[in-house]
Formats: C-alpha cells, sequence, structure tokens
C-alpha cells in the first residue's frame, strides 16, 4: 500500500488544458462584467412570473463632480414563466445615473395580462458628485408592469 501511495505522488496524474479563445461581443462583455443583480421574485411570490432585475453600468468610471458626468446606467429586466425550453423576455429602462430597486407592487391585470408590478428609484453615485449639484437633482420613481407578452412603465 506503501508503495502505491509513493509511486503516486512520485508521477502527477496527467491533466491536458485547453485554450479559451475570447468572445468578440464588447457590449455583451461589458454588461456582463458590470452586472448587478437588483431583484428577482422570492419563492412563494403573488407576482404572477418569474421577473429578474439587473442594473449595469455603460463604463466604468467616477463621476467629476457634475451629474451629468456621471456614468449611466442601464436597467435590464428578464420575465419567464418558469417552463421548459422557455426563452426569458429581455426589457430595458432608459438609461439613468443609477438604479434602487423598491420593492414588489401587487400584481395587476391589464385587458386580459396579468402583469407582475414593482417600483424602482433613479439614484446617484454616493460620492465625486458637488454637494449643489446633488441637491439640486431630484430622483425618479418608475412602476413598471411586465409580462412575457408586454409592459409598461409610468415615472413620478
Amino acid at each position: 500500500m506503501k508503495v502505491l501511495v509513493i509511486l503516486l505522488l512520485l508521477f502527477p496524474i496527467a491533466s491536458f488544458g485547453h485554450d479559451l479563445a475570447p468572445v468578440n461581443k464588447p457590449e455583451l462583455a461589458a454588461v456582463l462584467g458590470l452586472l448587478t443583480e437588483l431583484a428577482t421574485t422570492p419563492a412563494g411570490s403573488d407576482q404572477p412570473y418569474i421577473v429578474r432585475i439587473y442594473a449595469a453600468p455603460v463604463s466604468v468610471g467616477e463621476c467629476e463632480g457634475t451629474v451629468a458626468s456621471c456614468p449611466n446606467v442601464r436597467l435590464f429586466i428578464t420575465v419567464s414563466n418558469g417552463d421548459l425550453d422557455e426563452v426569458p423576455v429581455l426589457y430595458e429602462l432608459p438609461l439613468q445615473k443609477g438604479w434602487q430597486f423598491n420593492g414588489w407592487s401587487s400584481p395587476v391585470t391589464v385587458g386580459r395580462t396579468r402583469m407582475a408590478s414593482f417600483v424602482l428609484r433613479t439614484t446617484l453615485p454616493d460620492s465625486n458628485i458637488e454637494a449643489v449639484a446633488r441637491k439640486s437633482w431630484h430622483p425618479q420613481t418608475f412602476r413598471v408592469l411586465v409580462s412575457p407578452a408586454s409592459s409598461s412603465y409610468a415615472v413620478r
């Protein structure tokens, strides 16, 4: 037995590596590399679909005092029934300086379509914005309704 253990230690097990080629899709790489999940429907939720909400800055950078100098952030929403072989539907809200998930609302029915419902709020980065610029900026609240068939939002 000792001989077998010694032989195994002396002769390393051969393993072969494989090179990976980079995927030449810069926009996809930027989104996936910077993506943050803000929310997903919790187990046992009364929401009628599986909804996932993601934020991804369009670039890595800092604000330079003004709100306009801050990088924009994309907001993506995927919606699915959770069925096998189903491809989730992807929606995108308009660019903002930042996003915060505020919570789920009661689902609603629009026409004959049951819609998941939630609220988001625009935000600013925590640093590098002058006090005067921060004070003059006003967040917006988005109420979003989504289903695999349609979506809509209202801004307050």
